[in-house]
């Protein structure tokens, strides 16, 4: 047993088929996984475990709000909390449209094999990289 079996992964993506892949290979590798299908219920999930999860896989394009918004507002409750987005093509114009790099190491473009996902998410855990938009905190309302 890895060091892989002390960590947890919450996986968010309205595919079902996509969770499915992505969680069986995850735990094969020795991770706790975790799971939602939108937004709202990756975030129930997340506020429910987040002294667990360590990792937030969201797919970019969600059905309510994006995988971004959640990366953001899981990052509020949890400022340790790696992020790796997934997504198609769509998905993956957004993030170079946001200013994130389709070879960046927080996104892994859909399709990918599972030894490139297992291995992502280990680079992911690993690095101190952060994505500093993520983490700009909202200043609506704030004043002196």
């Amino acid at each position: 047993m890895g060091p892989a079996t002390e960590k947890s992964v919450l996986v968010v993506d309205d595919e079902p088929v996509d969770v499915i892949v992505v969680q069986k290979s995850l735990e094969k590798a020795g991770y706790r996984v975790w799971s939602g299908s939108d937004y709202a219920k990756g975030l129930e999930v997340f506020q429910s475990h987040a002294d667990e999860i360590d990792v937030l896989i969201a797919d970019v394009s969600l059905p309510d709000k994006t995988g971004i918004d959640l990366a953001k507002d899981c990052l509020r409750l949890k400022r340790t909390l790696k992020i790796l987005f997934i997504s198609g093509w769509a998905g993956a114009e957004f993030l170079d449209y946001a200013g994130i790099s389709k070879e960046d190491l927080h996104f892994l473009p859909k399709p990918f094999r599972s030894s490139k996902l297992v291995s992502r998410v280990a680079e992911v855990l690993a690095s101190t990289d952060r994505i500093p938009w993520l983490e700009m905190p909202d200043t609506a309302g704030c004043g002196e």
